[in-house]
């Protein structure tokens, strides 16, 4: 006979008030049933016979975390790593990859990554027709010859359930020589397509002062906070073209990576209000250890940051949620199928780095107790106990 879960003690965050009632100051438990379906939210549910019971004891429980940017087309991207191991297994509850894969190999990525997951996987295709087969040695996007818009428009027709947007590293390194234009294409692409365009800066050229004027609302800038020259600052501070981006709907994603993030630059836009839409990891092979670790440790650095522990939780359920279409729990929990989170709030003095490799001590560090999919409870723990220690 199928058994039902139930959550007991859980104090909720990051829900809408439809479910806390403003403000959720007790513990309530929660009943799932054999379908994955949440039946019951209350204080002192009954347990059903051979129900499996999990004692949360006062510990946090979130809409299921979404890591909006990842790399996870493993064994055709040379960079991606197998979804499983930054999943569930460190309170993820959804994966979207940024264009690894194009129009050329969606095909593989749609059969061997996302169909055999027991877990949602998206992806932001990649305007390159090659996608990051060999990221870093062959640009996906440096001419014309590796972009075929017909193409990638069917690809997309065909995956909507999967592609929820397009991608373009708009970064000279990547584009060599291609430049604002070639962003005006994508962002062309995108609203033809009904899609965000989500667009990685970083190196010169084009510059970011060129970038944002060619969004709008529901676009995504991602690594908003990295720490290269011409970014988010200039002399006067935030740059004119950021403020005016945010005002029409542009929404920027934290997409850490391992050049991508400075604590200062974080620190500094936050502390003036420029808090980011979602937190999100860009990980990836070469920056999984020792830097990045996962998405918890990522939402812990903004949390050191600026960010209240209410809006790092915001930036990781349903901001995303809105951008991939998954359950934002607006009307209540009974009835909808369970994706969430429990976590805990360490006090270790774990010391993590930015981008840029400078160093600092947490003061909290947000740890995953277990992903909630469906009626399976998955027991999580954090891929970082310590990055510092597990260097390469």
């Amino acid at each position: 006979m199928a058994k039902q879960l139930l959550l007991r003690n859980a104090k909720l965050i990051g829900f809408p008030s439809a479910v806390t009632g403003g403000a959720a100051k007790d513990a309530v438990d929660i009943a799932i049933n054999a379908d994955g379906v949440v039946t019951a939210v209350g204080c002192r549910l009954p347990a059903e016979a051979g129900a499996q019971i999990i004692d949360l004891k006062g510990g946090w429980l979130s809409p299921g975390w979404i890591d909006l940017h990842t790399h996870i087309y493993y064994g055709v991207s040379n960079i991606s790593l197998r979804a499983d191991d930054i999943g569930p297994r460190t309170g993820v509850t959804a994966l979207v990859d940024a264009g690894s894969a194009g129009q050329a190999n969606y095909i593989g990525f749609r059969e061997y990554i996302v169909k055999p997951s027991s877990f949602p996987i998206f992806a932001f295709i990649n305007l390159g027709s090659i996608g990051l087969t060999f990221a870093s040695q062959v640009s996906e996007l440096d001419n014309l010859d590796k972009l075929d818009l017909d193409l990638m428009m069917a690809c997309i027709e065909q995956n909507r359930s999967t592609i929820k947007g397009i991608k373009l590293r708009a970064s000279g390194v990547i584009m060599r020589g291609m430049g604002i234009e070639i962003v005006r294409v994508a962002k062309r692409a995108a609203d033809e397509v009904g899609l965000p365009l989500m667009i990685h800066v970083g190196e010169p050229l084009p510059l970011l002062e060129d970038i944002l004027p060619e969004l709008g609302a529901g676009d995504i800038v991602t690594h908003c906070y990295h720490g290269k020259r011409w970014g988010l600052f200039n002399r006067d501070g935030i740059i004119r073209e950021a403020l005016d981006a945010r005002e029409r709907g542009v929404l920027f994603d934290v997409g850490h990576g391992g050049a991508s993030f400075s604590f200062d630059v974080a620190e500094r836009a936050i502390a003036l209000g420029f808090k980011p839409f979602s937190i999100s990891t860009d990980l990836h092979a070469r920056c999984v250890s020792g830097l990045v670790g996962d998405l918890p440790t990522t939402m812990s650095k903004l949390l050191s940051v600026g960010l209240t522990l209410e809006e790092v939780i915001q930036c990781v359920s349903d901001q995303p949620a809105s951008v991939v279409g998954l359950e934002r729990f607006s009307h209540g929990l009974v009835g909808c199928t369970a994706r969430f989170t429990a976590f805990s709030l360490r006090h270790d003095g774990i010391r993590v780095r930015d981008s840029q490799r400078n160093e600092r001590d947490l003061a909290a560090f947000i740890y995953p107790e277990y992903a909630i999919i469906g009626p399976e409870a998955v027991r999580s723990g954090s891929n970082t106990v310590n990055p510092l220690h597990t260097d390469r």
